[in-house]
């Protein structure tokens, strides 16, 4: 079955008006999901850490942290690296999401290592095409993929289906292609607009892409997050679309 959750750029209008993330979980959970992906953009004070696990645990959520940094920068992983890992395991974090960084460059000791901390703290990876030239085109995504794939590493892959837009790609063609690379799923939708300047978001049944063939496709174990701003009495409608696409 697959597992919905809810990123919390969801509630991007509470986090904008001072709205702490821990103070936003109760809410998630009360939409019936089980799991969430926090921001690091959005933690304001190191406190915040330990709320957000407290919160979590106290109404039954599992946790992904979303870290807008490069995993990779300059042929070796990102000076920040491990103390993000730390800020996971203190959260009660099960995966880490990165941008790739030059991660299709680096030397495979460098994966291994990268590897190696995640490992050592309980937590899984991936990295994400995002809104960038650097990290998300297909050509990009794929050759991060396959350089990881042939260096035995275990860094795993945030699809996020609307971003694909901002790069001018073909996500249908993005998803046939990297299908079998996908972990986590980041579910959004588009107005489609040829203008990047007028490329928007939108609810779930209103954008140009088909993802409801999509969810069927992925492999069982992959997690399907709402990742965009939705009107607070909104959420319970588009949480229960994806249900339905899943069901």
């Amino acid at each position: 079955m697959t597992t919905i959750g809810i990123n919390l750029l969801v509630y991007m209008q509470e986090l904008n008006n001072g709205t702490a993330q821990s103070a936003l979980l109760p809410t998630i959970a009360g939409h019936g999901v089980t799991l969430a992906e926090v921001r690091r953009e959005y933690i304001k004070d190191d406190a915040e850490f330990d709320r957000i696990r407290e919160a979590a645990e106290a109404n039954g959520l599992d946790l992904f942290y979303s870290v807008p940094e490069s995993l990779t920068i300059g042929g070796a992983a990102n000076p920040g690296f491990e103390g993000f890992l730390d800020e996971a395991v203190r959260m009660g974090v099960r995966n880490v999401k990165f941008n790739q960084g030059d991660v299709k460059d680096v030397d495979a000791a460098v994966i291994a290592a990268i590897d190696g901390a995640a490992g050592a703290r309980g937590l899984t990876l991936t990295i994400e095409n995002d809104q960038t030239p650097e990290n998300g085109t297909l050509a990009c995504t794929a050759a991060s993929l396959a350089h990881i794939h042939e260096v035995g590493g275990a860094i795993g892959y945030t699809f996020d289906l609307g971003n694909w837009f901002w790069r001018g790609e073909d996500a249908d063609a993005a998803f046939a292609q990297l299908l079998t690379d996908i972990t986590v799923f980041h579910l959004k939708n588009v107005n489609g607009a040829a203008d990047r300047a007028a490329l928007s978001t939108t609810m779930l049944q209103d954008g140009v892409i088909d993802w409801r063939a999509m969810l069927p496709q992925l492999a069982p174990g992959v997690p399907v997050f709402l990742e965009f701003p939705i009107p607070a009495d909104r959420v319970a409608e588009q949480v229960a679309l994806v249900r339905q696409a899943v069901a």
